[in-house]
């Protein structure tokens, strides 16, 4: 007879749990009464060598406590959950390695736990399975207190980025600040909580946060020696600066990032940062610099976000054109982008729409078409577009406006932009 360690116990519930029972229900299966349970279950009795032979065999689990298992399971565990913050998980471990167990056999064991910590805490990341996902959050969050602090930092850090693919960026601050206040430092997984927290902090407006939080997951991030997230955090500053009217700051980050980028031999993020430094670009008017930028970004790759707003440069360089021969060369040019848009892969929600809208824009400019095609793209759209993308279509309209002197509807745009 014995009193069942946490883990044993962990192991138990977690599997009564997955097969939706009750305490109540599973002493009824097993032949026991409910209080007994209850008591097995949060270590309060000796356990019988009959009953738990009992629950093995309902169970199809081994109790015993195999520690160099459960040890091979943690190295897995730290393995796996350090590829994936240094950007390496599935250069490392395939999809199906994360999800098999045959080769620990840990799905009888003690271990078992733990593995399903890692799948939750990699797919709540990667935003994989919502079926998953939805199952095992509210599991481990009534057994979690089992687990030791490094596995319950693990399953919040889960339950964070859970709530933030829910669109539920308030809950997943609280679980942010929560986790950051309650649990021993750890460089590795702080420099992932804090960046992640600087993006939830973008989602709900809070930009004179963002810089300092960004700051902070930088430093952490300088300890742990990682390159890749050190170059997304300049680039999320870099953003931020840019979603801040500081196109002067936001330039400078993308340029320092992309020369580090080439220094340290990382080129993962080329296309995107030659991408923003065409935005801003773009986003300060000067149409010919963010043209050749984006003429660089399209050696690398080509998406219909790119299309669309070379299309709208050349759109904007014609219409301010005085040459009739360039002005028309201009026009082409917008033209071929736009058909080239229409073919490239899509990134984004808004931008089929855009395209339409542009190409009405070339045949009748500020047409009650082109109006009703942004207004339908927002209709739609508005609450779950990039903040980007939002807002350029409230500029859209607003100049939309302007041509047509309707200064209300024009006002009204001018306010959604600035409340962002």
């Amino acid at each position: 007879m014995k009193i069942f360690n946490k883990k044993e116990r962990l192991l138990i519930i977690l599997k009564r749990k997955e097969a939706g029972l009750t305490v109540g229900q599973l002493a009824d299966e097993l032949l026991m009464s409910k209080s007994n349970l209850s008591r097995i279950e949060n270590g309060k009795i000796m356990v019988s060598d009959e009953n738990r032979e009992i629950i093995e065999k309902y169970f199809s689990i081994n109790l015993s406590s195999n520690e160099e298992s459960y040890q091979i399971m943690e190295r897995r565990f730290r393995e796996i959950s350090e590829s994936m913050i240094f950007y390496k998980l599935f250069n490392n471990y395939s999809l199906d390695d994360i999800e098999t167990d045959s080769v620990y056999n840990i799905g009888k064991s003690i271990s078992y736990p733990l593995f399903i910590l890692l799948k939750l805490h990699i797919y709540c990341a990667k935003n994989i399975s919502r079926k998953f996902n939805d199952k095992y959050i509210p599991i481990f969050n009534s057994v979690v207190y089992l687990m030791e602090p490094y596995y319950q930092k693990v399953f919040y850090i889960a339950k964070m980025n859970y709530f933030y693919f829910c669109k539920n960026f308030k809950k997943s601050l609280a679980i942010c600040d929560y986790v950051e206040n309650s649990f021993p430092k750890d460089d590795l997984l702080d420099s992932f909580i804090l960046h992640f927290k600087a993006g939830i902090l973008g989602c709900l407006g809070a930009t004179e946060k963002v810089i300092s939080t960004l700051d902070k997951a930088i430093k952490v991030a300088e300890r742990t020696d990682n390159k890749i997230r050190l170059m997304a955090l300049h680039l999320t500053k870099a953003n931020s600066f840019r979603l801040q009217g500081d196109y002067e700051k936001s330039l400078n980050y993308d340029f320092q990032n992309l020369q580090y980028g080439n220094e340290v031999d990382i080129h993962i993020y080329d296309y995107i940062l030659l991408r923003n430094i065409a935005w801003t670009y773009y986003l300060m008017g000067d149409y010919e610099n963010a043209i050749k930028r984006y003429k660089i970004a399209e050696e690398l790759d080509i998406d219909d976000d790119l299309c669309f707003i070379m299309a709208y440069c050349y759109f904007k360089l014609a219409m301010d054109c005085e040459s009739p021969s360039q002005k028309l060369n201009l026009r082409i040019q917008c033209k071929e982008y736009l058909n080239k848009g229409r073919k490239a892969k899509n990134s984004g929600i808004a931008f089929p729409y855009l395209i339409d809208w542009l190409e009405l824009m070339l045949n009748k400019k500020y047409s009650v078409k082109a109006e009703q095609k942004l207004l339908y793209c927002l209709k739609k759209y508005e609450t779950t577009m990039h903040v980007d993308s939002r807002n350029n279509i409230y500029k859209f309209l607003i100049e939309h406006y302007e041509y047509h002197q309707d200064s209300k509807n024009a006002d009204y745009y001018r306010k959604k932009l600035q409340n962002g």
